[in-house]
């Protein structure tokens, strides 16, 4: 999913590539084994509960990313020995699949042979029709076995048209689904996808995944794409991606749900669910590695690539339900237990890996990238084996020239994890009659029911549905039950009787996946529409959010006669899915359930965010609802019109609507009446030109909201907004009240609340009118929230002088505004030059710009020739730095090693004034405890070089008061009417803002250049090794207490 760089979030950029390099010229460990063929304990750190060996290595098997297991428990190996850029300088295909077979059941292969080979960046393999399905880019590709030599000799394309580009967002993570077929992830890359199995033209993937059936050519989006690397299924069908920092991401409804009705605003059907963080702390044993592009993933996800689920019913409980996560950076294996959130679900660490992963090794070539259930119920785990696993495009050219990126391209592994003591036992369908394959769907074993499941489905027997249906409804096991069902579905004989049962099931995910299996029979079925109608009052909220989808699968006016949808709105209210479900069934006739939610007093006997938020949401959909009837319109959509139009205000007496009426707003309570404001204003900006226009009395209603000088300023603005949208003339009245407003801004008795309002109502005003205003609130005697909300104004204009005023402005801006301005000075065309203007005056010192590589690249690649001259002359592909050759010069003096209790020493005598470390210092700045995941040369060029490159949380600020006296020290705290400076040694001033004459950046750290005048080489080495100890190796110290302000 791209979005417009201007509009990341602040310290969470959406693209970062997770590059990084070894501080030190580090040999690779060759990997030890003891007798037992496991790997050595001293590298590895694994789950305490498992055992593990190695399954493969090179050079039966080399660059391993993906595997799959066939019927008969032979292993399919995706090579990618073409990594990173092809073979030689033609860059040709050099990607291959591996068969490898265990011939006695050992857990470790006895026979390799080269299955298939000349494919472009392999990236993912699954099993099909005594064949196997390969993402080769541009391709999907079928590739057979017909003469049992190991070697495949028939391959076909499948799917073509997907786009190659860098490989961990290629085309990967094909799977069997649930649903009987063959899912795959978009990684970013998308695509115009076509099949020559089914001519016609070609589907733009954009930013969705996808699936299809590989024996028709059949093809059609699902979700929206994560953009990473990776894709698994749990149980019950629900299905988990990934991206290079954002970990793990649910799939939680189709692209298609949430565009079926022209009004629904845009929404991604791909989230995050961590509750530890988008970019999450990992917890790497590796060697610390320098990130020149990104230093603050240091110790964080950066490279989240190659997944596995956890769910085999004879593991140990505390295991089961887990999704694993690579990060081949970090050389690690993260582990999230998913548990519910409504009708959603939350990763969360398990509570015995709170400070440490599920695996992870301290062999820096140790590259993981994905894991496979087999078919004796281990994980086999995929190493590729690489000294550097970036791809060479995200790599500094100077850092570039000095890497050998194909280092390791001969070497891979492949390992098998089981519980301590496992007894393996393999049931191979591959190896038993079709009428016993029935009975594997019971099996505890994942891989087994997904196999028996793909195989039963595959080859369509009708002979085996009665058995089918008496497992449905005989198996104690709910997942079975639901597997059962889909392989019925799959083979076109789930009868109504069956799915009814399930329905009524008492596993709430059971009746879940039920309903999802159950649509395709809800427009036709009366049965199964009463069905839904019920189950939106069931008591569980995944239930009620499947029902929901479901129930706009029929025609609206049917849907209509639900009589749950303003019960279900309010009671789910809390849970944003919950709401956008419903809101898609209703789509055009929301206002239905709009007064029986605006108007229940009890329901807003308090008033919460999140019911703030339905209401804006369902104005939303009603100010963007598009009705407007077809050229030949059928009986339906005449139906459809005169019910549509008897609700919106004509009474029935078309059959088109022709406008659209307001609630009775001034009824409302002010924050309600804001958010309807707001949502309708958003939605009537999308809608088409032809669409109803707003009825003669909603017009009177906002004229009269324009007009009453009691209304608070967010309610002017908002009703100023809608007024121009829908073609209202703004009289004098409102302008005389914005002058008003404007006065009031800036008067000592105006309170914060309705100061942040007045500052949002100047988005109706035009730039030369509010310009002034908005730049005098980036002022640091300004509360942050206040310069958010002027900038949040400032964004909607692009006239050069908005740049202008933003870098003029720039040494009195909060720290919580800085990064947001950086990204709008830098990926904003019109702002470029006073960017780079600020650059060369002075006014942006280039430490506190903190640019990363994205930032500096969109400057050295800029379209105009003069941006990239001036950009060139100050920064590069390197990080800035400046003191560099200074930094080199320790590094090459350096000793190899250090004493932590010599270091503890030099820390406080340096540093514990304004930092603290391992129970000793002061927190000023950044907190230096248990630095083991930052690098050598990261630590010493931060120590060194204090301005190369500044948190805006720790720039230095000088507080000028009325009466003469100036302070300095890092923004601590603030409120409306104080500000807090903290000090060296914990000492806090607090400041009214009163008293403030100005509050402006000093353009530098707190902590002084020139450190290294008093330390020798070795005491910077002791130094280090004290900051990079692991928990519980500190030597016990209480950290000393901020001093009480002194005034």
């Amino acid at each position: 999913m791209k979005r417009d760089p201007a509009s990341r979030r602040p310290g969470l950029p959406r693209r970062l590539p997770a590059f990084a390099i070894a501080a030190f010229a580090i040999a690779a460990p060759a990997l030890v084994l003891s007798s037992r063929g496991s790997p050595a304990p001293d590298l590895f750190e694994l789950h305490p509960a498992l055992e593990w060996s190695v399954f493969a290595e090179a050079p039966m098997v080399v660059d391993p990313v993906a595997l799959a297991f066939d019927e008969l428990g032979r292993a399919y190996v995706v090579e990618m020995g073409d990594y990173p850029y092809g073979f030689g300088p033609d860059r040709s295909p050099g990607g291959t699949v591996r068969l490898l077979e265990d011939l006695d059941g050992d857990g470790r292969a006895d026979r390799a042979t080269l299955f298939a080979g000349n494919l472009s960046f392999p990236t993912s393999i699954t099993p099909w029709n005594g064949g196997v399905l390969i993402a080769a880019p541009p391709d999907i590709l079928f590739l057979q076995d017909t003469t049992g030599d190991g070697r495949a000799d028939v391959r076909r394309t499948i799917l073509t048209g997907f786009r190659l580009g860098v490989t961990d967002s290629n085309v990967n993570g094909l799977r069997w689904g649930p649903d009987n077929w063959i899912h795959g992830a978009n990684g970013g890359n998308g695509g115009d996808l076509s099949s020559p199995l089914r001519p016609g033209d070609p589907l733009r993937l954009g930013h969705r995944d996808f699936r299809f059936r590989p024996g028709t050519g059949e093809f059609e989006p699902t979700s929206h794409s994560g953009g990473g690397f990776g894709l698994v299924f749990d149980d019950w069908g629900r299905s988990f991606t990934t991206y290079n920092i954002d970990h793990i991401q649910q799939r939680i409804a189709l692209a298609a749900d949430v565009s079926r009705h022209p009004g629904l605003p845009p929404v991604e059907t791909t989230h995050s669910i961590s509750d530890h963080g988008e970019m999450a702390r990992i917890y790497p044993i590796s060697p610390a590695q320098t990130r020149p592009n990104h230093p603050e993933q240091a110790g964080h996800f950066s490279a989240a690539g190659g997944m596995g689920f956890i769910s085999h019913r004879d593991w140990p409980a505390a295991l089961r339900d887990s999704v694993l996560v690579c990060d081949v950076v970090g050389n690690l294996v993260h582990r999230d237990l998913l548990v519910p959130n409504g009708p959603i679900l939350t990763a969360t660490r398990a509570p015995e890996e709170q400070s440490c992963e599920f695996l992870a090794s301290r062999d820096p070539m140790f590259r993981p990238v994905g894991l496979e259930s087999g078919p004796d119920g281990a994980l086999y785990l995929l190493d590729m084996r690489r000294e550097v696993i970036e791809h060479p495009d995200y790599i500094p050219r100077k850092l570039l020239e000095t890497q050998d990126i194909r280092a390791g391209d001969g070497e891979g592994r492949i390992y098998r994890i089981a519980p301590r003591g496992w007894t393996a036992t393999r049931d191979l369908p591959g190896r038993l009659a079709p009428a016993d394959w029935v009975s594997l769907l019971d099996s505890p074993n994942p891989w087994t029911r997904l196999t028996a499941q793909r195989l039963l489905v595959s080859r369509g027997n009708p002979d085996v549905v009665p058995a089918l249906r008496q497992l449905a409804r005989s198996t104690r096991e709910p997942v079975t039950r639901i597997q059962t069902l889909r392989t019925l579905e799959g083979l076109g004989s789930l009868d109504d009787d069956t799915l009814a049962l399930a329905l009524e099931d008492p596993s709430a995910p059971l009746r879940a996946q039920a309903i999802v299996l159950a649509r395709p029979r809800v427009p036709t079925s009366p049965r199964f529409g009463e069905a839904v109608d019920r189950l939106l009052a069931d008591p569980h909220p995944e239930v009620r959010f499947q029902a929901a989808w479901a129930a706009g699968d029929r025609d609206w006016v049917r849907a209509l006669r639900s009589p749950g949808f303003a019960e279900l709105m309010k009671q789910d209210h809390a849970h944003p899915w919950s709401r956008r479900a419903a809101l898609s069934t209703l789509g055009p006739f929301v206002h239905r359930v709009l007064g029986s939610i605006l108007y229940d007093r009890q329901f807003w006997q308090d008033i919460t965010p999140p019911k703030l938020d339905l209401v804006r949401e369902t104005a939303e959909v009603m100010g963007g609802t598009n009705f407007v009837p077809p050229p030949s319109p059928t009986p339906a959509d005449r139906r459809f019109g005169r019910l549509w139009a008897e609700d919106v205000g004509d009474g029935g007496r078309s059959n088109e609507p022709t406008e659209v009426s307001l609630p009775a707003l001034r009824q409302l309570p002010e924050p309600v009446r804001l958010a309807f404001l707001e949502g309708f204003s958003a939605g009537w900006a999308r809608r088409d030109p032809s669409a109803p226009s707003l009825s003669r009395s909603s017009r009177e209603q906002l004229t009269t909201l324009l007009n009453a000088w009691t209304e608070p300023p967010a309610i002017l603005g908002a009703a100023w907004r809608l007024a121009r949208q829908v073609g209202i003339e703004i009289g004098e009245s409102p302008r005389r009240q914005l002058a008003l407003h404007l006065d009031r801004l800036f008067q000592p008795d105006t309170g914060f609340d309705t100061r942040r309002d007045i500052v949002r109502l100047l988005a109706v005003g035009e730039f030369d009118q509010v310009g002034p205003v908005l730049f005098r609130l980036l002022d640091g005697r300004e509360p942050s929230a206040l310069q958010q909300a002027a900038l949040a104004v400032l964004r909607d204009h692009r006239e050069p002088a908005v740049g202008e005023g933003l870098v003029r402005h720039w040494p009195s801006l909060a720290p919580a505004v800085r990064p947001a301005v950086v990204n709008l000075l830098v990926y904003r065309g019109p702002f470029n030059a006073a960017l780079l203007d600020g650059i060369e005056n002075g006014t942006l010192p280039l430490g506190e710009l903190n640019l990363d590589l994205e930032h500096r690249r969109r400057l050295l690649r800029h379209a105009a020739p003069d941006i990239r001259s001036r950009a060139a002359a100050f920064v590069s592909d390197e990080e800035y730095a400046n003191r560099s050759a200074l930094v080199e010069e320790w590094l090459a003096r350096l000793p190899e090693t250090g004493d932590p209790a010599r270091g503890r020493a030099a820390f406080d005598r340096l540093c514990a004034q304004c930092h603290h470390a391992n129970g000793l210092g002061h927190a000023v700045g950044p907190d230096l405890s248990h630095q083991g995941h930052r690098s050598i040369e990261d630590l010493v060029s931060n120590t060194l070089d204090p301005n190369m490159a500044m948190n805006p949380a720790f720039v230095a600020y000088t507080a000028e008061t009325t009466d003469g006296d100036e302070e300095t020290g890092i923004l601590h705290a603030e409120s409306a009417t104080t500000i807090t400076l903290l000090q060296a040694l914990g000492r806090t001033v607090e400041i009214p803002r009163a008293r403030l004459r100005s509050l402006r950046s000093l353009g530098r750290s707190l902590m002084p250049e020139g450190l290294e005048a008093g330390l020798s080489p070795q005491e910077l080495r002791d130094l280090i090794a004290f900051l990079q100890q692991p928990p519980g190796q500190a030597s016990p110290a209480a950290a000393t207490a901020p001093t009480n302000p002194s005034h």
